[in-house]
């Protein structure tokens, strides 16, 4: 049986706001420093708007090349601008998610959903400004817990030998 693709796509594009309203605050900035006293500030204050110009540009560049998947069996992300690499979630892997909604992002109907694993070379995974109407955070529990049950794989806590040790490591006194 192969692979369902449940979600795919990426990050919005709010997650770049800062970095589109400083460039675009920068020309007429720019422009009117240039009117008011071009004796002074000369052309160099258009490097401003090339600055952050190249910057909103690079985000957007980043934000766009960076893509998630979401499948029946993994969580695949696949980032890079000139060097891609991908990174592969075994959605048996996951031990808890969780789903954070800032005031800014409950206004823009996106999400933040951290997904903590078990696995050694993600040990997290964060889908930033996810859109709340692609119910992300239910499809990917009730993915794992099929994964899961497909497979055969429980979960375990595992808790030190001495259970009277504080979460620091040193024993209760």
């Amino acid at each position: 049986m192969s692979e369902q693709t449940l979600w795919s796509g990426t990050s919005s594009h709010w997650k770049n706001i800062k970095s589109y309203v400083l460039f675009f605050i920068s020309i007429p900035i720019s422009v009117g420093l240039n009117l008011w006293k071009p004796e002074t500030i000369g052309w160099w204050i258009y490097v401003l708007v090339a600055v952050t110009g190249l910057i909103a540009f690079w985000n957007w560049l980043v934000n766009y090349t960076t893509h998630y998947q979401l499948t029946d069996e993994r969580l695949v992300t696949t980032q890079g601008i000139l060097t891609k690499v991908t990174n592969t979630l075994e959605l048996y892997r996951v031990r808890d998610l969780q789903v954070i909604q800032p005031l800014f992002l409950r206004v823009v109907s996106l999400q933040n959903i951290h997904v903590i694993t078990s696995d050694a070379t993600s040990a997290e995974v964060i889908l930033d400004y996810m859109p709340v109407s692609a119910n992300l955070g239910d499809q990917l529990r009730k993915s794992v817990e099929a994964c899961r049950s497909k497979k055969g794989v429980r979960a375990l806590d595992m808790v030190g030998e001495n259970q009277e040790d504080h979460a620091d490591g040193h024993p209760m006194a």
